[in-house]
């Protein structure tokens, strides 16, 4: 019988670990104050199609989007600024926007759907146009989770300040401080480690207990091609933008066996 966690996105992740992965927090410049509403936050649309690639899948095949152009309404518009001058935008609408995605149960694949509207206005009409799409896209993914924290208002371009560094620009990015849970351990440099006490020597050999991999050792995944090797990468987060083992010991020692199994495929090819 089919339960939620045989389901799989087409990049091997749990329902669970999509769902983390899509409201992980994104770099600092990720997020802006809306225009015109400084107090909402607006997100990135580079980011939003990065993190649907990782967790579903190349856009196309994992997921993606489709529209009736007769859907896509525009209209040339006069506004009145603070001074009293007059310009004018075009006002584009998407009345209806389809965001699919797919997810894996065995030898089922489910080809789930999500409608969505949106609009933007441009002085630039193809600007306009495009901005209506990515807004509908933003409204569709947010449905499944994208940066919910963001939705709740737990996170916010105002948790980042500027901050001198040394880059030229005068200007960085840096969490502003406030409560909040401890930090998660950063990823180690990935290295060799000798086995400690319960580690097996051969970190290959160790055997995944989570997942699409459950059962499997992390040799054996690797040795299935690239989408086992990227899932090995995934699980080592040696870039800190994969696998959270969230402080559980099981995690925590699954997370140090792949990364000295990938210190030593590096050896090896060297």
């Amino acid at each position: 019988m089919s339960t939620l966690s045989n389901i799989f996105t087409l990049t091997g992740l749990t329902l669970e670990e999509a769902i983390q992965q899509l409201d992980q927090e994104l770099p600092a410049g990720a997020y802006k104050a809306l225009p015109g509403a400084v107090d909402l936050t607006d997100i990135d649309p580079n980011w939003m199609r990065k993190t649907l690639n990782h967790v579903f899948g190349l856009c196309g095949l994992g997921w993606g989007y489709e529209y009736d152009p007769a859907n896509l309404e525009y209209r040339y518009e006069s506004r009145t600024n603070a001074k009293g001058n007059e310009y004018g935008v075009y006002a584009a609408i998407l009345t209806h926007l389809r965001f699919w995605y797919k997810l894996v149960d065995g030898n089922i694949q489910y080809n789930c759907s999500v409608h969505a509207t949106g609009a933007s206005e441009n002085a630039n009409i193809a600007y306009a146009m495009k901005g209506a799409i990515t807004n509908a896209l933003g409204n569709a993914v947010s449905n499944i989770g994208f940066q919910e924290s963001v939705y709740l208002g737990l996170r916010s371009h105002k948790d980042f300040q500027p901050a001198p560094n040394g880059n030229g620009n005068g200007k960085a990015y840096a969490p502003k401080p406030v409560p909040a849970p401890a930090p998660k351990p950063q990823p180690a440099p990935a290295a060799a480690e000798p086995a400690g006490e319960g580690e097996l020597a051969d970190p290959g050999q160790t055997v995944i207990h989570f997942g699409k991999q459950k059962d499997k050792t992390i040799a054996e995944v690797w040795q299935s091609g690239p989408v086992g090797q990227g899932w090995v990468r995934w699980c080592a987060n040696t870039d800190g933008k994969g696998f959270d083992p969230q402080g559980k010991p099981e995690n925590v020692h699954l997370q140090r066996m792949a990364r000295a199994f990938l210190a030593l495929q590096a050896a090896y090819a060297g």
